[in-house]
């Protein structure tokens, strides 16, 4: 069924369209002013990130502040509190699209994470659907797919610019954090390891992730990274024996906050963890959620400034951890950085030593 809307409001009046062609590889037919939007998949954050907020007229439920949802612990809805209060139009979470409400609010463009989700959004609204990418970019591969992603939306938004811009910051972090450590040899940097990796929701101490961006960026030595050949890897986090856990035994673990409590009852019962060496010698420490309703850039790259500091003090001596949070916080989300990285803090802990 498609659900019908004026002409008059579904353009913005000239009629002009433009030719894109999405992540997908799909050619699309687009308004050539675009007003408004609505992110669907988790797209949302990228539409914030290329200063776009403006135009968005519908969110997905788990953005809200309805209760149980997130969108006070998502640093872009907290960077602009005013989209929380907007219509409800799906929940990715539960890979639900609320067709007719997107068709009520008659948005120019509606942005997809699937060719699917794309086909079935444009067949049942009329309403031209934009497949981009929102996934982990633990990966180089990921990268640029993302980087290619966030020019797609920049056209689509007329923030061509602001996307050049952001990907230019997002490429100075990555070859700062690289030069900073790419001289390190391996036999002195610790062994590392990333427990509580939320997916989905939080998760206990075995769940980690072999390409965990802020490792990968930093060169550092993830224990982890011996079982990337897992099946979806690159993608999402894994589950490992907690056996495996013990016997790598690393010098240096890191907890995501959101999954904290988690890992604490996960440890209560097992208390083989308590000979771990990181734990043992006090070196465990919180990280904020790289992924939390798809994947934060912003947390990812300054939880890569914090780690470095841990696991490399001299090379990052220079980094307040917590200030650097709130500079990038500022260019990804357009507000005050500070607040929001207090705001995260409060909700679920910060950047700080962990005890176990």
């Amino acid at each position: 069924m498609i659900y019908a809307f004026s002409s008059g409001s579904a353009s913005s009046g000239s009629g002009s369209t433009v030719s894109i062609t999405d992540v997908a590889g799909r050619t699309v037919q687009i308004p050539a002013q675009v007003n408004k939007v609505v992110g669907t998949g988790c797209s949302g954050r990228e539409i914030v990130y290329l200063n776009a907020s403006d135009k968005i007229v519908g969110i997905e439920q788990v953005e809200s502040n309805s209760t149980g949802a997130s969108g006070t612990q998502l640093p872009y809805t907290l960077a602009h509190s005013e989209l929380m209060d907007l219509p409800i139009i799906g929940d990715a979470s539960k890979n639900i699209i609320n067709y007719e409400e997107i068709a009520e609010l008659h948005p120019d463009v509606v942005f997809a994470r699937s060719t699917e989700d794309a086909d079935s959004i444009q067949n049942k609204t009329g309403i031209p659907a934009v497949v981009v990418y929102t996934g982990a970019v633990g990966t180089p591969e990921q990268m640029n797919t993302y980087e290619k992603s966030l020019r797609v939306m920049g056209k689509v938004l007329g923030k061509e610019k602001r996307a050049e811009e952001l990907i230019s910051y997002i490429g100075s972090i990555q070859e700062d954090l690289s030069n900073r450590t790419k001289n390190i040899s391996n036999s002195s940097k610790p062994t590392v390891y990333i427990g509580g990796q939320a997916y989905k929701g939080a998760h206990g101490i075995t769940s980690t992730n072999p390409y965990y961006p802020a490792f990968e960026m930093l060169n550092a030595s993830n224990v982890a990274s011996a079982v990337s050949n897992t099946t979806n890897a690159t993608s999402n986090a894994i589950q490992i024996d907690p056996e495996q856990l013990i016997t790598w035994n690393p010098d240096i673990i890191f907890i995501e906050g959101r999954s904290l409590e988690v890992v604490k009852n996960d440890t209560s019962k097992n208390p083989n963890y308590n000979n771990l060496k990181a734990v043992k010698d006090g070196n465990v420490y919180g990280v904020l959620a790289y992924c939390m309703y798809s994947y934060n850039k912003e947390e990812m790259f300054a939880n890569a400034y914090y780690i470095g500091k841990v696991i490399y003090p001299e090379q990052f001596k220079d980094v307040n951890p917590e200030e650097k949070a709130g500079e990038i916080f500022t260019s990804f989300d357009n507000g005050n950085g500070a607040s929001i990285y207090n705001s995260l803090k409060t909700a679920y802990g910060g950047f700080e030593q962990l005890n176990l």
